[in-house]
């Protein structure tokens, strides 16, 4: 778009410049070349008007979406049946003797016979896709979230794009309706849709939060007895959220996490509350984020949890008193979380803190952070030193 605009500037300035100069200058050669180069300018202008460049990049970019989507789906439902070979199954495809002598293996019949459900699948809407999903694994929460209708809706603005360069059917109408989607001003058949940096910005929140909530629900089905290893991952992608400021996704994921039917252990529970309310706390919704704490008590908990429950409510001096008998590290907090956590986000600035990370580490917060930098330049340096080599 800076572009866009800059080079719309550039027409205007040299189409001004050489009006001036015939205005200025009664040379006929003068005049020649300055009309000469005001009919260049105004082609450059009517090709600029018409070339779109930033929404045609935009709507690629938007179709691309999808392109990831529908290549993640196959790749989840590949890695289930693998994961649960049971499920075959349930696979109802039959295949011809001549078919089968061309094979070596049955596993090479079983991924073959895999990879036509996946083709057949991907030719689905994505609302049939869902219903089949659910069906082939036996469960009925998959379209019950609550931005469902906002994806059917960006999933039929993509069919929009891709095949009539997003004009509004009445398709496009009927099917938004049927799964409640609610539109601020409901467009009219044939108007022309466009998308926009907000648009586009929740279109790919929704899809990153509906590709994570989808693999979650069904590994959890599937492998029911390493709940722990899903857990893990869930709270391992809130917290890289919560570290890239990034609250909204955070604050989706953490209502996710704790509206699941099982965890693997208490102590994955706890985390889940702690870091909803981080990023609760981080958009200025103290109370709620103090809501969420208070729907658990933290009273007979270890010193890590206290001390969070502490930091979460704003009391520095508890926070500090608590840091001062856990020492150096607990079960979970240990000295790297204190330059990591985003727990501690607001509490590292304050004198509390900074007492406090003193007397337990024997060292300046500032002084180890900065021994942290260092490090972190010299790997940098070294990374950058190492692409450099391999590009010569």
């Amino acid at each position: 778009v800076k572009e866009y605009n800059e080079n719309a500037d550039r027409i205007k300035e040299g189409i001004d410049s050489h009006i001036d100069i015939i205005e200025k200058d009664s040379e006929r050669e003068t005049h020649l070349a300055a009309s000469r180069a005001i009919r260049k300018l105004i082609r450059d202008g009517d090709r600029h008007n018409h070339s779109k460049v930033y929404e045609t990049l935009e709507k690629s970019l938007f179709v691309s979406i999808f392109s990831a989507f529908d290549k993640f789906v196959g790749d989840l439902v590949i890695a289930l049946y693998n994961l649960s070979p049971k499920t075959y199954k349930g696979i109802n495809r039959e295949i011809s003797l001549s078919e089968a002598l061309e094979f070596e293996t049955i596993d090479q019949i079983k991924e073959s016979i895999l990879e036509k459900e996946v083709e057949s699948l991907r030719r689905k809407s994505y609302s049939e896709q869902f219903t089949d999903l659910e069906k082939r694994f036996n469960i009925k929460t998959l379209k019950k979230f609550e931005k469902w209708s906002d994806f059917i809706e960006i999933s039929q603005r993509r069919n929009l794009f891709t095949h009539c360069d997003g004009v509004v059917s009445k398709q496009y109408l009927d099917v938004c309706k049927a799964h409640s989607y609610k539109f601020k001003k409901t467009p009219r058949v044939g108007e022309q849709l466009y998308l926009g940096s907000s648009y586009f910005v929740n279109a790919c929140r929704t899809m990153t939060e509906v590709s994570v909530m989808l693999g979650q629900t069904l590994w959890r089905k599937v492998q029911e007895e390493k709940i722990e290893d899903a857990d893990t991952h869930l709270n391992s992608l809130i917290y890289t959220y919560l570290h890239m400021e990034e609250w909204s996704k955070a604050i989706a994921f953490s209502k996710f996490a704790i509206n699941l039917p099982r965890h693997s252990d208490e102590i994955y529970t706890r985390m889940i509350y702690i870091n909803y309310a981080i990023a609760l706390k981080a958009i200025d919704e103290q109370i709620a984020a103090m809501i969420v704490l208070d729907k658990t008590s933290w009273t007979a908990t270890s010193y890590d949890f206290k001390m969070a429950y502490a930091v979460l409510k704003s009391d520095h001096e508890e926070a500090k008193k608590i840091m001062l008998k856990m020492g150096e590290s607990g079960e979970i907090i240990n000295e790297s979380a204190y330059h990591d956590w985003p727990l501690f986000r607001d509490f590292r600035e304050t004198q509390e803190f900074l007492d406090g990370y003193e007397e337990v580490s024997n060292c300046k917060y500032l002084s180890k952070l900065k021994m942290i930098a260092d490090e972190q330049l010299l790997d940098t340096a070294e990374e950058h030193g190492d692409i450099e080599k391999d590009g010569e």
